[in-house]
C-alpha cells in the first residue's frame, strides 16, 4: 500500500507568496530549528501586547480606588477592568468532549507513545486524551502547569494503518522539540488578545434603523440620526485606537507564521529520522484525504458495521498516487496568508525531497492490534457517534 505521490511541482498560483517562497527556500535541505533571534522578537511583541492589557487593568483599578465610593468612579473604572479581563492571557485548553485514558487502560498506546517520544527527543505524554469526533492528533501543553498531553481523535486513529499511526505519533510528538513559538505560553495568548481587542474596538456596525423595526424610534424622531451618528463616531474612534494593536497583530502574525511553518517542517524531518519518511508522509496524506477516508467510514457506521469490520476494510484499501496527488493539489486552494500551519501538501512534498535518514522506531501490526483491542470500547462508541452524523 502506497499513499504518497511522487515528488512533483507545486502550483504557485494556489498559495500565498510567503508560503511558496518559504517552501522553495527550504526544499531539499536538512532543516534546523527556527532562528532564535526571530523567536525573541515574537516574545517581545507578545510581552508588549500583554503589557497593554495590564496597563488597562491598572488604570481601571486606579480609577476605582481614586474615586472611592463615587458611583461614577465605579462605573468608569469597571469598563477598563472588564476589557482587561476579557482580553486577559489564556492558556491552551483541551476541547470539550476529550476523555482521558489511563496508562492501565491503554498500556500499548502509552508504550508506543513513550518509545517514539524518546526517539524524537520529546517529553513523553503524561496523559492521553481521546475524542470521539476529532479527525486530528495533537501534542499539547494545556493549562499553567503545561504538562505534555497527547490528544488523539478516534475517527483518525480508526482510519490509519500501523505505519501511519507511527507517523502520527512521530510527527505530533516532534512538535514538542521543534522550537515553534506558537506552542509557548506568551505568543498564542498574545495573538488571541489582539484579536479580542480588534473585535471589541471595530466590531460595531453602522445600521440604518427602520421605523417599523425599532419600536423606540418614531417616524419623525431625531433619535434615529443621533443613534446612527453615535455608532459612526464609535466606529471611527475604534479604528483610531485599534491601529497600533492592529500593526502589532500584523507583525506578530507574520513573524509567528514564518517560524511556525518552519518549525512544522523541521518536526516532520525529526519524526522521519525516528520512524521513517514514508510513515510521516503517509500520515500527512491521510490528513489531506480526510474527506475521502471519513465518508466510507461514516457510511459503514450507518450500515451497522463494527469497528473491527471497519478496521479490516481500512487495512485492505489501496489509494493510488494519482488520487493522492489530486487531493494534495485540491488542499492548497483557499490557504490563508500568514497562517501558522503550513499546507499539508507542502509538508509531504518537502519531506519527500529532503532525503533525511530513515528511522526504525515504528509501530508493528501486532502492537497496532493491541492498541485496537485496548481501545475497542471507545472505538465502538466513536463509530456510533459517526453513524449519527448526517
Amino acid at each position: 500500500m502506497n499513499l504518497s505521490s511522487p515528488p512533483g511541482e507545486v502550483r504557485a498560483d494556489l498559495l500565498p507568496r510567503d508560503a511558496m517562497r518559504r517552501f522553495h527556500r527550504l526544499r531539499g535541505r536538512r532543516l534546523d530549528r527556527p532562528r532564535r533571534a526571530a523567536t525573541l522578537v515574537s516574545l517581545a511583541l507578545s510581552a508588549v501586547v500583554h503589557a497593554v492589557t495590564a496597563a488597562v487593568l491598572a488604570a481601571g483599578v486606579l480609577i476605582v480606588v481614586g474615586w472611592g465610593g463615587n458611583v461614577i468612579g465605579w462605573l468608569c473604572g469597571s469598563v477598563p477592568i472588564a476589557i482587561a479581563i476579557w482580553t486577559r492571557p489564556r492558556t491552551v485548553r483541551l476541547p470539550d468532549g476529550a476523555e482521558e485514558v489511563t496508562r492501565a487502560e491503554a498500556p500499548a498506546l502509552f508504550e508506543a507513545a513513550d518509545r517514539i517520544a524518546g526517539a524524537v527527543g520529546a517529553a513523553p505524554p503524561t496523559a492521553i486524551h481521546l475524542h470521539d469526533r476529532l479527525y486530528r492528533c495533537a501534542h499539547l501543553r494545556p493549562g499553567l502547569r503545561r504538562r505534555p498531553v497527547l490528544l488523539v481523535g478516534l475517527p483518525l486513529l480508526l482510519t490509519l494503518t500501523p505505519r501511519e499511526r507511527a507517523g502520527m505519533l512521530g510527527a505530533e510528538l516532534a512538535r514538542d522539540v521543534s522550537g515553534d513559538p506558537g506552542r509557548g505560553l506568551l505568543v498564542p495568548s498574545a495573538l488571541a488578545t489582539v484579536g479580542e481587542w480588534r473585535h471589541a474596538l471595530t466590531g460595531m456596525r453602522v445600521d440604518g434603523y427602520r421605523d417599523f423595526g425599532d419600536p423606540l424610534v418614531e417616524a419623525n424622531s431625531a433619535v434615529k440620526g443621533g443613534r446612527m451618528a453615535s455608532q459612526a463616531i464609535g466606529k471611527v474612534t475604534g479604528w483610531i485606537l485599534v491601529w497600533p494593536l492592529f500593526l502589532a497583530e500584523l507583525a506578530l502574525r507574520r513573524l509567528v507564521s514564518a517560524q511556525s511553518q518552519h518549525a512544522v517542517y523541521y518536526a516532520d524531518q525529526v519524526a522521519a529520522r525516528a520512524v521513517s519518511s514514508r510513515a510521516v508522509v503517509e500520515y500527512v496524506d491521510a490528513l489531506v484525504m480526510a474527506e475521502s477516508r471519513l465518508t466510507p467510514v461514516m457510511a459503514a457506521a450507518r450500515r451497522g458495521e463494527t469497528a473491527d469490520e471497519i478496521r479490516r476494510a481500512v487495512l485492505s484499501r489501496d489509494a493510488g498516487p494519482g488520487m493522492v496527488a489530486a487531493r494534495r493539489e485540491k488542499s492548497l486552494a483557499g490557504q490563508a496568508a500568514w497562517q501558522a500551519e503550513p499546507p499539508m501538501a507542502l509538508r509531504a512534498s518537502l519531506l519527500e525531497s529532503a532525503g533525511v535518514e530513515e528511522g526504525s522506531a515504528g509501530l508493528g501490526s501486532g502492537e497496532s492490534d493491541r492498541i485496537d483491542a485496548e481501545l475497542s470500547r471507545r472505538l465502538a462508541r466513536a463509530v456510533r457517534e459517526l453513524s449519527r452524523i448526517t
